[in-house]
């Protein structure tokens, strides 16, 4: 079988909301880029499967890469939906606290976005009321820069951008290895045709499969891969009409945000997600969870209907594991830390991945 070559300056794989951002900055610099990615269109996975939710970010500890990604892109993705005309509403969300033990997190979550620089109130239960009148708690926070987007339109618009560009985007294009030879990375892609690209720089964007990408680098010592999990979390939808103003949160888990209220861009009410971990990819919805979701729900919103809740969609965050703990931060790996030339390594790029995409892009592009 015949085997067609091709050469650009940067391959990435991925092209999830991450992938498309660097590939964009990449561009801009003058480079030549393709992405490549095994589904048929962008953003598949987690890009397109979470609260579409714009984060202010309050959780993440100070100097912390999450930290510095989400208030940085913050702002970066606000001011791209603006000037590129993407569907976004900026529309505050409370976190609450529903028992008195509850209360000194709610405090240390304040102070710690304080210490980030994130506008914030620290609101009683009274004060709570009168923002959101149907939310029941002791004590609430309200973060008036938190936000949606319609991640669909972000998605086609990166896209555009990278097209217009000059950019390369690859559908059903699957990474099967890559090895470096000399300075350049020869990667084999299994497409409609076999295909190797030579690229000076790499970079796994990769997701879900990030691990799975890294450990078929031949030139990069397996020491340096991280061993990520899968967070399976389910979102369900509200029939019913939206009775808050803000989103609305809990106080956050040991591995994710709580079971919250948002909403889409048509105002469609809903909430999740929960926290499963599970040994593969599969996005089908377990038994009782229309159950679960009523008591944690209930909790902040007494006036939920039970019966009015329904299975939406699940999505998947990729987890790094490392001993017994789960690491609480993105990993970027850059050539200085695995001594690999041209080599970028992303991993556990989660949640505020979405927040943080355009940050990522400039940040990496910066790097190289």
């Amino acid at each position: 079988m015949e085997i067609f070559e091709e050469s650009f300056d940067c391959l990435i794989v991925g092209a999830g909301v991450v992938g498309l951002s660097i590939s964009k900055h990449l561009l801009q610099r003058g480079f030549s880029v393709i992405v490549i990615d095994k589904n048929s269109k962008a953003g598949e996975e987690i890009s397109s499967r979470n609260s579409g939710v714009i984060h202010s970010g309050v959780y993440y500890p100070k100097n912390s890469l999450k930290a510095q990604m989400c208030i940085t892109g913050k702002k970066l993705l606000y001011d791209y939906c603006n000037e590129k005309n993407i569907s976004f509403k900026k529309t505050g969300k409370l976190i609450v606290a529903n028992a008195e033990s509850e209360l000194k997190h709610l405090k240390e979550l304040y102070e710690n976005g304080i210490n980030n620089g994130i506008e914030l109130e620290f609101l009683s239960a009274q004060q709570s009321s009168k923002l959101e009148p149907e939310v029941s708690c002791l004590a609430g926070i309200h973060s008036p820069t938190t936000g949606i987007v319609d991640v669909h339109e972000l998605i086609n618009v990166l896209e555009a951008d990278i097209q217009k560009l000059g950019g390369v985007i690859s559908f059903r294009s699957s990474f099967m290895r890559s090895s470096k030879q000399g300075s350049l990375f020869h990667t084999e892609i299994n497409s409609e045709e076999d295909i190797v690209i030579k690229s000076k720089i790499f970079i796994n964007s990769a997701g879900l499969y990030s691990e799975k990408v890294a450990n078929n680098l031949d030139s990069l010592n397996k020491d340096f891969i991280n061993n990520v999990e899968f967070a399976k979390g389910h979102y369900l939808k509200y029939h019913g009409k939206n009775p808050f103003s803000r989103l609305i949160y809990p106080l956050p888990s040991e591995n994710g945000l709580g079971i919250h209220s948002t909403i889409d861009m048509d105002g469609q009410l809903k909430f999740g997600p929960d926290v499963l971990f599970i040994d593969k990819i599969d996005y089908s919805f377990e038994n009782g969870l229309i159950d679960k979701f009523y008591k944690e729900i209930k909790r902040y919103w007494p006036n939920v209907k039970k019966d009015r809740l329904y299975e939406d969609y699940s999505g998947i965050r990729p987890k790094i594991k490392k001993g017994n703990q789960y690491i609480k931060d993105f990993y970027i790996g850059l050539p200085d830390i695995h001594n690999v030339k041209g080599l970028v390594l992303l991993q556990g790029i989660e949640s505020p991945g979405l927040t943080s995409s355009l940050a990522l892009g400039k940040y990496i592009s910066d790097s190289l």
